[in-house]
């Protein structure tokens, strides 16, 4: 195996233990009933990132094998869990003005 599978592969492993913690904490914050709050838009955003590059490494590691099967739908996914993440964050803002509001 070569450095570059190797090291693609400890990437996505990585990756995928970061978004485990991740996820943890955002469900952790949802049995709190905590919906709107800073964590949470930026934990939504990591994990629409997390697909995006995940897709990446696993695009670079196809291509060295040469075996293009890939899907683009986790792309398409991280870019809606960021979508999602920009509407949570509106939601906070707003939730944040009631809250100020007397």
């Amino acid at each position: 195996m070569s450095s570059t599978v190797l090291a693609l592969v400890m990437i996505k492993i990585g990756l995928g233990g970061f978004c485990a913690l991740v996820l943890n904490s955002l469900f952790q914050l949802y049995q709190h009933s905590i919906i709107f709050s800073s964590k949470n838009v930026r934990y939504i955003r990591f994990l629409g990132y997390y697909l995006m590059m995940d897709w990446l490494v696993d695009f670079q590691l196809q291509s060295i094998a040469r075996d293009m099967h890939l899907s683009c739908t986790p792309l398409f996914i991280g870019l809606l869990l960021i979508f999602i993440a920009w509407i949570m964050d509106k939601g906070r803002e707003i939730q944040e003005e009631q809250e100020l509001t007397v």
